[in-house]
């Protein structure tokens, strides 16, 4: 059960300890979640992380719940393109819930303020994810945020020969001329 209430806030390099905390235990218990592994990031310090953290007007920034005692409970990262002819696109990646705070909120928070930090960044036209197809209860969480699929990638992961399947997703934000409230 989460730890009630919590608060949403931008990472910066004050949390990187936690947040590699936070990463690490993420890799292990859900290793299919992500494209990183659990044995390679463990070796990783925790400053090597320090230029996801951005700021919320570049695009590129990284958001986490923290519990009444500061503890993180969570986080999701926005990475804006880099290239000039794909500067209206971010990718909305690293999102991980800590177990004990999962099923509370935590998830669909992350996702909201992450959707809205975006929404203020001027040019950005699109956001994009991937989510492991088989996990539908993460799949409806982005399709209430307004996420919508669009494609499959067969046996995107591997773990000791299993594949598992990303879901594409893309929201549309308000700048975007495919942008539909509906």
């Amino acid at each position: 059960m989460t730890p009630a209430p919590f608060r949403i806030d931008v990472l910066g390099t004050a949390h990187l300890h936690a947040y590699k905390a936070l990463r690490d235990e993420a890799l292990r218990c859900a290793p299919e979640a992500f494209t990183s592994d659990h044995a390679s990031a463990v070796l990783r310090p925790a400053e090597s992380y320090a230029e996801r953290f951005g700021a919320p007007a570049t695009g590129t920034f990284f958001l986490g719940a923290f519990a009444a005692d500061g503890q993180l409970l969570g986080s999701i990262g926005c990475e804006r393109e880099a290239r000039l002819q794909q500067r209206h696109c971010a990718s909305v990646v690293g999102m991980m819930v800590a177990p004990h705070a999962q099923r509370g909120g935590v998830g669909r928070a992350l996702v909201q303020a992450c959707v809205q930090l975006a929404e203020q960044v001027a040019g950005l036209e699109q956001l994009v994810l991937t989510v492991t197809a088989a996990n539908t209860h993460v799949v409806r969480l982005y399709e209430r945020a307004g996420f919508r699929a669009c494609g499959l990638l067969p046996r995107a992961v591997v773990i000791q020969g299993i594949g598992h399947d990303k879901l594409h997703m893309v929201r549309w934000l308000p700048a975007s001329p495919l942008f539909s409230a509906a």
